[in-house]
């Protein structure tokens, strides 16, 4: 067997404010559907590449019960990791999108330093980049482990 890519699939209760979320980072969109766009869908989604993966937000699908796209993750059972080559620059992001951090920039004894945003339905997204001292000691990253 070979694997040829993978992804993940986030039903979304606000759309357009989903959108503007994922869309703040700076991930290249690949695809879109919707009533109003140029591949009609009854629903809209909007597929994102982020380093070689598949994002995929939508609040509808056919084969999905429509009350899922209304439920809130409520708990970080599953995250979103996404590999980034220096944090400050998904700071200086989140500040500009007035997107609130929810753990702040942590140093871990294996070697990244890691953040945590959440999504507008609770979703979370661990943001990790490699160590850096300079980089930990600017954005005051909090020595975590052992």
């Amino acid at each position: 067997m070979q694997y040829t890519g993978g992804g993940v699939h986030i039903k979304v209760k606000d759309f357009t404010k989903s959108e503007a979320f994922y869309r703040a980072f700076g991930f290249k969109e690949v695809f879109a559907f919707g009533p109003d766009r140029e591949v009609k869908e009854n629903y809209n989604g909007t597929i994102f590449e982020v380093g070689g993966m598949k994002l995929e937000i939508a609040n509808g699908h056919q084969a999905v019960k429509p009350d899922v796209f209304k439920e809130t993750v409520r708990n970080s059972k599953i995250s979103l990791m996404i590999n980034v080559d220096k944090l400050s620059n998904v700071i200086e992001v989140c500040n500009k999108a007035h997107i609130d951090m929810a753990v702040g920039v942590r140093h871990y004894y294996w070697g990244t330093l890691e953040m945590v945003v959440k999504d507008p339905d609770g979703m979370v997204l661990v943001f990790i980049a490699p160590y850096d001292e300079l980089e930990a000691k600017m954005l005051g990253a909090e020595e975590w482990g052992r």
